[in-house]
């Protein structure tokens, strides 16, 4: 049996959804694809119902069966899930996020052959947007899959781009990195870029949209001719100017189906002008995998480089309290990690305070702040036979809500009930 350790990353949409791996001790990470092309990656994010009976099938073979008319196809799971929506199959309702977790459970058994649940060191999923409800929706799955919940994590494809990018050559990144991505929303992209005047240095990954940009076939319809390309190659280029003035830029991806025909050629030859074009579709699952290896395996990239997106904590949380006879500083949560992932509870005895303090730190450098609970009402009694529950819950990037429970001190100081709660807003 194979003992080696894996991460893995899944790359979740409404198209075609992707699974990259490697190894804990390899470098490179690898996608999987039918018959094992490199052409044919990914896996259609579809499920197809057998006509008449309970039975479903998922990805390619689930396009097959409902092209040859012998069952219904199920599209768009991931938004029908977001949208709290249902399908009508042979009148019956079947919830979409039930049938999300479905499909996500069919496709990581095609990782069966390669390793088993308790050899998946880390697996990531990666999404366009972590709102609430996708989060909700995630958890769903986490909870019906064999791999054990502490080793699975979540992040945007913002954050994955950047993973990847940061794992690529340094001189790929050495100037800002462009990623287009022109896939079922349009054209739409990331611009990484690094502050290096900081100590360890901030890399950053800002989103866009290029208005007004729709996919070919949706716009010219299923047959257009050679003259509608060469409109279509003309109008995107147009735009790639508009986005590219002033701007450094040395390095380009381009994903999506959007860009694998040759209709863009001069698009393509204006981009590769002094700029290195490089055109795939599993950049987000394999900067999943990177980012998974680096939580459990860190590389000196990780201790020179942080990352502040947008889902990530802009500040440092922690508080002072006397450990073993000597105050010491506790950290509650470390700027620079998802704010989904950092809701944190602690216990403690009070000794001669009726306050808790806790201290922010900003990571823009600004000056250090201040939240201060008073627990006012506490009952008098001797020093530390008070123990508090303090819990913190994160609302956002830049906001989290603390509350403190009076726990009392076993049988001889009862809990008074009482409860106090504080919120804070940074920025």
């Amino acid at each position: 049996m194979n003992e080696a350790l894996y991460v893995v990353g899944f790359d979740l949409n409404d198209s075609i959804s992707q699974i990259s791996y490697v190894e804990l001790n390899e470098n490179t990470p690898k996608t999987l694809a039918k018959d094992g092309e490199e052409q044919k990656l990914g896996i259609p994010t579809v499920l197809c119902k057998r006509n008449g009976v309970g039975q479903w099938y998922y990805g390619n073979e689930a396009v097959n069966i409902a092209g040859r008319g012998d069952g219904t196809i199920v599209t768009k799971l991931l938004g029908v899930a977001r949208a709290g929506g249902k399908y009508e199959i042979e009148g019956e309702a079947y919830d979409a996020a039930d049938l999300l977790v479905l499909f996500v459970r069919r496709t990581l058994t095609e990782l069966s052959g390669l390793t088993s649940p308790e050899q998946v060191a880390s697996l990531v999923f990666t999404v366009d947007e972590l709102d609430k409800t996708t989060l909700k929706l995630l958890q769903k799955i986490v909870e019906t899959i064999p791999v054990a919940e502490e080793r699975i994590h979540f992040q945007t494809y913002a954050e994955s781009s950047y993973y990847y990018i940061l794992h690529q050559p340094q001189e790929l990144w050495e100037r800002d990195v462009v990623i287009f991505d022109y896939s079922g929303k349009g054209l739409h992209g990331f611009q990484f870029w690094v502050n290096r005047r900081t100590t360890p240095n901030v890399g950053f990954v800002d989103e866009f949209e290029i208005e007004n940009v729709r996919m070919p076939d949706i716009m010219l319809g299923d047959h257009p001719s050679p003259e509608q390309y060469a409109d279509f190659d003309e109008d995107i280029l147009v735009k790639m100017h508009e986005h590219f003035n002033g701007k450094s830029i040395g390095t380009v991806y381009l994903l999506g189906n959007g860009f694998e025909e040759d209709w863009c050629v001069k698009t393509i030859r204006y981009l590769c002008m002094g700029r290195r074009v490089f055109q795939g579709r599993n950049l987000y699952s394999k900067g999943a995998c990177f980012f998974a290896r680096d939580k459990i395996v860190p590389s000196k990239l990780i201790e020179d480089y942080i990352f502040l997106g947008r889902d990530k904590l802009k500040f440092n949380l922690g508080m002072y309290m006397r450990y073993m006879g000597k105050e010491e500083y506790i950290a509650i949560a470390d700027g620079g990690e998802n704010w989904f992932d950092c809701d944190t509870t602690i216990d403690m005895l009070l000794d001669g305070t009726k306050e808790i303090r806790l201290l922010i730190t900003p990571l823009d450098g600004k000056d250090p702040a201040e939240l201060v609970i008073e627990l006012e009402g506490l009952p008098e009694r001797p020093n530390k036979a008070s123990r508090i529950r303090l819990t913190v819950t994160f609302l956002s990037e830049t906001s989290l809500t603390a509350t403190a429970i009076d726990l009392g001190f076993g049988e001889i100081f009862p809990s008074s009930g009482l409860k106090w709660e504080k919120s804070l807003k940074i920025g």
